[in-house]
């Protein structure tokens, strides 16, 4: 087992990591930071819950520390442009490209759609719904499974 001083965990809260602030429909605010799993802080005030966080974290870090769990460094947001090359079976490929046809999308919006719900499953809500283009008839989204090549 590893101590780790009071210096040395405000050293790691001093370091650049995102807080999450959100609020609750039914009042109050949580916070979370990604890097940070499981550490959840809630208050009446955004000024609370901030508070409340800080004293949540220096307790997770010291656990972890404690424990062996490595403390991530945070995450630098500047590195992601947003570009991205992947590498699919063409069968996959081609199913894509079909759903995208059928959406009335391109495949890179449909991909985009299709990676937000599953982050969303993960971390909340989706972030948009599937863009259509203009001047073409709206078509509602529709559930399909696709078959394999």
């Amino acid at each position: 087992m590893m101590d780790i001083s009071d210096e040395e965990i405000l050293a790691i809260l001093a370091k650049p990591y995102v807080r999450c602030l959100l609020p609750d429909p039914d009042g109050g605010y949580t916070v979370t930071v990604h890097e940070f799993s499981g550490c959840v802080a809630e208050g009446d005030s955004a000024e609370e819950a901030l508070r409340n966080f800080d004293a949540a974290a220096a307790a997770w870090i010291a656990a972890a520390v404690e424990s062996g769990y490595p403390i991530v460094e945070p995450i630098e947001p500047s590195l992601y442009s947003g570009r991205i090359a992947l590498r699919i079976p063409g069968g996959l490929h081609e199913d894509i490209a079909h759903l995208a046809q059928l959406d009335e999308c391109s495949v890179n919006q449909l991909l985009g759609v299709a990676i937000s719900e599953y982050v969303g499953r993960r971390h909340g809500p989706p972030i948009a719904p599937p863009p259509k283009k203009k001047g073409l008839n709206s078509k509602p989204h529709a559930d399909m499974d696709v078959a394999t090549k």
